[in-house]
Formats: C-alpha cells, sequence, structure tokens
C-alpha cells in the first residue's frame, strides 16, 4: 500500500488586493499555514508523500522571502517528500524562480520540472507533466502513455490544466485528455488548476484548492488522501480538512413583511467563526425601505 497527499493551487504569496486593512496579510499567512497542516496530515494518515500540482506559488516572480519561507516549512518537515510541479501561475517560463527554488530547495523538496519518470518508493513511479508556458496550447500529459516503466510499478500522474474546457478561452489543443489514465496505464491522476475538488473518474481527481482564494466553490479548503494498493486496484481517496478561511456566499431572500436585519443575523455564523469567514450576501426578493 502507498499511500501519499494530493494537493494543488496553494498560490503562495497572492496579494488578495481587492481586501483592506489587515485582511490581505491573514489571508496570505492563511496560506502560507497550509504547509504545516498538509504535512501533520501525512504524518497522521502515513502518507509518504505530498504532491503539488502546480501553482505552489501565485506568481512567476513570488518576493524572496515567500518562496525562502515557503522551502524551510517543508525542510522542518524533513520526513515527508514534496513534489512541486510547475502549473500556469508558476511555470517553467519562469526561469528565475525555478532556478532558484533548485538552488535552494532542501533534500525532502523535489522539483518536477522535466517530463520524465521520478522513482518516489520501490515499485512506485511519478510521471509529471510540468507547464511549459502559462498557456502551453497541447496536452502535456500525452507523453505518459508512451513512458515505460519497470514491470508492475505503480504509475502516478502529476498535471496542471483544464479538461473538457473550464473556460471559453480554453482551446481543444490545451485540454488534457479526460481519459489519460486509462490511455497511459495510470494507477492515479493528480490534476491541479480547479480550485474546487472534481472526481473525473475512478482514477483521476483534481484535489481543490487547500485554502479557498474565492467563492466560486462555496467549499472548504480541502487535500486528498490517496491510497493505492496496487497497478490494477481502484484508489481509496480520503477528503482532509486543510482550509483556515471559510469563503460562504448566504443567500437571503427577502419578503414583503420580513425583517431584513433578523434574516441576515441568523445566516451569519456564530461569533468564534467570524473571524475566519467571509461572507457574500446574495440578496433578493423585495423589501420596503
Amino acid at each position: 500500500m502507498f499511500r501519499f497527499i494530493h494537493s494543488s493551487d496553494l498560490h503562495l504569496g497572492k496579494r488578495f488586493g481587492a481586501f483592506s486593512g489587515d485582511l490581505p496579510g491573514r489571508l496570505r499567512e492563511a496560506r502560507h499555514g497550509v504547509i504545516g497542516r498538509l504535512a501533520r496530515h501525512a504524518r497522521e494518515q502515513g502518507a509518504d508523500a505530498i504532491l503539488l500540482a502546480g501553482d505552489t506559488f501565485d506568481a512567476e516572480t513570488p518576493a524572496p522571502d515567500v518562496r525562502r519561507q515557503a522551502l524551510a516549512e517543508m525542510r522542518d518537515h524533513a520526513s515527508i517528500r514534496w513534489v512541486l510541479l510547475p502549473g500556469n501561475h508558476d511555470s517553467l517560463q519562469a526561469s528565475p524562480l525555478w532556478t532558484a527554488l533548485g538552488a535552494e530547495a532542501p533534500d525532502n523538496v523535489t522539483l518536477a520540472v522535466e517530463p520524465k519518470p521520478i522513482q518516489l518508493a520501490d515499485g512506485v513511479v511519478l510521471l509529471p507533466a510540468p507547464c511549459t508556458t502559462r498557456r502551453p496550447g497541447r496536452d502535456l500529459t500525452e507523453w505518459m502513455d508512451g513512458e515505460a516503466t519497470p514491470e508492475g510499478a505503480l504509475r502516478i500522474g502529476l498535471a496542471h490544466g483544464a479538461i473538457h474546457g473550464f473556460s471559453e478561452e480554453q482551446t481543444a489543443a490545451d485540454v488534457i485528455a479526460p481519459d489519460r489514465a486509462r490511455r497511459a496505464g495510470l494507477a492515479y491522476l493528480a490534476l491541479g488548476d480547479w480550485h474546487g475538488p472534481l472526481e473525473v473518474d475512478a482514477r483521476t481527481r483534481y484535489s481543490g484548492a487547500p485554502e479557498p482564494d474565492r467563492f466560486k466553490h462555496d467549499r472548504p479548503g480541502e487535500a486528498l488522501l490517496i491510497a493505492l494498493a496496487g497497478p490494477s486496484a481502484l484508489p481509496e481517496a480520503t477528503r482532509l480538512e486543510t482550509g483556515d478561511f471559510v469563503w460562504r456566499t448566504l443567500p437571503l431572500h427577502l419578503l414583503e413583511g420580513d425583517d431584513p436585519e433578523a434574516a441576515l443575523a441568523a445566516l451569519l455564523p456564530e461569533s468564534g467563526r467570524r473571524r475566519r469567514t467571509l461572507a457574500r450576501v446574495a440578496t433578493t426578493g423585495f423589501a420596503r425601505l
């Protein structure tokens, strides 16, 4: 049995410029805190590695302290192997970033910067598909189909990008084949880019972001514990709570005669969670002045 944690889209260093006061700083610190929360889950669950499927950093040129603090935190959890894959926000086009990471990364951090096999453990091979640019214009996982690995090895794919197109701007060439796991004989394909958890099929999943950064998905931050018993066995996936802040859309529907203030108060979280909750109130219906 090989266990690992699948996560993605930490977006370390994100500025959160739409907010004011001390909130942007608190949101950035919560993202950094994800590293420790993932490590704690790995120790508790007996996971051998943490695979980060792209966008570990929010920009191609994160501040040096963001980069160094992330690596220092990973170094503090030396018993865990961390694998960082370039995503569309921190693609290989940002050569100064990946050169600096290569020079500073501790021994327990692996940079998956080439499309070639990485041995994670005896009989376990990782096939990464690093993003070459923000919009590669091709399916970077295609090489996995023909890549030979030792007979009986667990083949795990790691990639960042869309399947079926999440955006109208997406072209067919940008889309990862949704049946890539079957084509390439993968025991599991770990994907990043979509910030909400999504099961494509039994062997292909998006982990979702471990710390929310928008109201779109209306879910807590999560990561996935994946357990693989063998190449032909289906993966066992367990959701792990990782988020610090909660982003919630609160539907407030009003009818004439309702007390809007009381209706809103009933929707708000308990006082103990309010400093950790970002709420967007979506109001519909009718109310008199």
